[in-house]
C-alpha cells in the first residue's frame, strides 16, 4: 500500500500540482505523460532551421517558461512553467514554434532545457557581438533587392552594431541628408 502524501497545500496551484505529481510518480518509472491538445502542461519544439533567435517568444511568454542565455545566443525552456498558451508560437515571426502538450515528471521539468543556440554575429567594424549569424544572413537576403539598400555601403551597414552604423552614416559624406532635399 502506498504511503499517504505528506506535503501541505501551497497558495500557488501549480506548486501544489507539482507536489501531487511528484508524490504520485514516486516509485514509478514514468517520466512523461502525453496529453491532448489544449492541455495546460507541455513543452515546445523549435525548428532550428527557421529560428533566428530574435527572442520575440521570450518577451511574449507570460510565465517565464522561455529564457535566453547571458553567455551566448540561445533559447531555453523551463517546462514546468509552460502553460501551453501559444503566445510564443503566435509571436514567432518565423513560425518556428510548435506546442507539445505533455506532462513531464521529475527534476528535468524544472531545469532549463536548451531548445536552440546559434553562433553570434560580430560587427564588421568593431567586432562587438550583436544578433546571430543566421539573423543577419536572413536580413541581408531579404533586403538585398530593396531600393533603400541599393547603395554600396547600405547592406554593409546592416552588418554593423547600432553604434557603428551611426558613426558610419556620419562619416559617409556621400550619404543623403535632409538638407539635400528642397522645401
Amino acid at each position: 500500500m502506498d504511503k499517504p502524501a505528506s506535503f501541505n497545500l501551497s497558495p500557488e496551484k501549480r506548486t501544489t500540482l507539482d507536489f501531487a505529481f511528484d508524490h504520485l510518480a514516486k516509485n514509478k518509472s514514468v517520466e512523461q505523460i502525453e496529453l491532448p491538445a489544449g492541455a495546460p502542461f507541455g513543452a515546445i519544439v523549435v525548428d532550428k532551421q527557421s529560428c533566428t533567435l530574435c527572442k520575440a517568444c521570450i518577451g511574449a511568454c507570460p510565465e517565464a517558461a522561455l529564457l535566453d542565455s547571458p553567455e551566448t545566443p540561445a533559447l531555453r525552456l523551463i517546462e514546468r512553467n509552460c502553460v501551453q498558451c501559444g503566445l510564443c508560437a503566435a509571436t514567432c515571426p518565423e513560425d518556428a514554434i510548435t506546442l507539445v502538450p505533455r506532462l513531464m515528471l521529475g527534476a528535468r521539468a524544472k531545469e532549463p532545457a536548451l531548445l536552440n543556440e546559434a553562433q553570434p554575429f560580430h560587427c564588421i567594424r568593431c567586432a562587438k557581438p550583436f544578433g546571430t549569424k543566421q539573423m543577419v544572413d536572413n536580413m541581408l537576403g531579404k533586403l538585398s533587392g530593396h531600393s533603400m539598400f541599393a547603395g554600396a555601403g547600405s547592406l554593409r551597414r546592416l552588418q554593423m552594431c547600432g553604434d557603428c552604423r551611426v558613426v558610419d552614416m556620419v562619416e559617409n559624406k556621400a550619404e543623403a541628408t535632409i538638407f539635400d532635399y528642397p522645401k
